[in-house]
């Protein structure tokens, strides 16, 4: 006799692990056990989808949206069918489906995509259009108890909203014993850091009891990004409270900086892209801001006597630049270009001077770090160099 806890089990573990071809055999078994479980039919559907096979799991998501009416839960049968037009675009029977599923919910005075935000405040700020063409792209995960769902030091470039269920955060000291930083759940968020910069994960996440998710990816977002400015500008916001600020937080320069005090800091910073190759910075011109690298790839440079580049460092996700020569008033002291596309948040330095006479702890750490970098910069170029700016 087939033990359908173990299996479901099984699937869920494949699943988690991109292991898509067990997921499907563990999948298979439980279909047949379990044929009112709209979970199994989704499950399959985002199985096939992520091997390439669009008409199996728009098979599978149509099963599932069928599964979902009879249970009248009809946020994740819209969700099967939002699955099915980002395959299909053109599924009749799925668009036909979609408007008298919209139509009978307005009847009722349900708006599923109010309901939406009420669990993810972010998308709050994005208009309706924008916000269902951000649920075609996302991912219904369910995740079992006591399952690591993304790991400390791990790549990843997923984010996760909690639709239901709690999560603990944990972080290893330096001893390597796993810290508790804190719980989330319903409406919350993780992986944010992954998602904006490419960049290792900076703490485990584990599922405490079962646990339901949207799980979104950065190509995916950035694609709906491009065709709508508006979401762009949300993003970055998303990106300068989450990301921004652990970043400064963790920066020596700002470190003795309060929250309140840092959340002004941060609201000065603009984005700009760069294309490869560009010279951001140019060794010899004068300070006109700072920058924060949000990702890409930046190399530093500077000429030794002779006349000769000398690379200093490689710059990636996190790193600060460009503060030198705005706290000593001087000229920079080296180069920065871009070796591939990058992004970067910068300070200009009205706003960094502003700062810098704001909050004594700023100036007085700066000072220290130029003092260490003027001489690390000596050090290098003979016979050769480290970063300066």
């Amino acid at each position: 006799m087939l033990d359908k806890n173990k299996i479901k089990k099984d699937a869920e573990h494949y699943l988690i692990d991109g292991s898509y071809g067990k997921a499907v055999e563990e999948l298979e078994k439980l279909s047949v056990i379990e044929t009112n479980d709209p979970w199994v039919w989704n499950s399959l559907g985002e199985c096939y989808a992520n091997t390439n096979e669009d008409q199996k799991a728009v098979k599978n998501f149509m099963m599932a949206y069928k599964k979902f009416i009879r249970q009248n839960d009809m946020q994740s049968a819209l969700s099967s069918l939002e699955r099915v037009l980002s395959l299909d675009s053109l599924n009749k029977e799925a668009e036909q489906e979609k408007s008298n599923l919209l139509k009978k919910l307005s009847k009722e005075g349900i708006n599923p995509l109010k309901d939406i935000t009420k669990k993810i405040p972010i998308f709050s700020e994005i208009e309706e259009t924008e916000l269902k063409d951000i649920l075609k792209i996302a991912k219904n995960v369910t995740i079992p108890d006591q399952t690591v769902i993304i790991k400390e030091g791990s790549k990843g470039d997923s984010i996760y909203f909690i639709i239901s269920g709690i999560v603990s955060v944990q972080k290893k000291d330096k001893d390597g014993k796993e810290v508790m930083l804190d719980t989330l759940s319903d409406g919350d968020f993780f992986g944010e850091f992954g998602f904006f910069t490419g960049g290792k994960r900076q703490a485990s996440v584990l599922s405490t009891g079962r646990v339901e998710l949207y799980e979104f990816k950065k190509q995916d977002m950035e694609d709906v990004a491009q065709r709508h400015p508006n979401v762009s500008k949300v993003l970055v916001e998303f990106y300068k409270k989450r990301v921004l600020d652990n970043i400064i937080a963790m920066t020596p320069v700002f470190s003795g900086l309060e929250y309140h005090e840092r959340q002004d800091i941060i609201n000065r910073f603009e984005l700009m892209v760069v294309e490869a190759g560009r010279v951001i910075i140019r060794e010899g011109d004068p300070g006109d801001a700072m920058y924060v690298v949000k990702d890409g790839s930046l190399e530093v440079s500077t000429l030794d006597n002779n006349g000769k580049e000398v690379v200093l460092a490689r710059l990636g996700e996190g790193d600060i630049f460009g503060e030198v020569a705005l706290i000593a008033g001087r000229e920079r002291t080296a180069s920065v270009k871009a070796l591939r596309q990058s992004r970067l948040m910068k300070l200009k330095k009205e706003d960094f001077q502003d700062i810098v006479e704001k909050y004594g702890s700023v100036k007085a750490m700066v000072i220290k770090i130029v003092n260490e970098r003027a001489e690390d910069t000596i050090r290098h170029l003979f016979p050769g160099g480290k970063q300066g700016a």
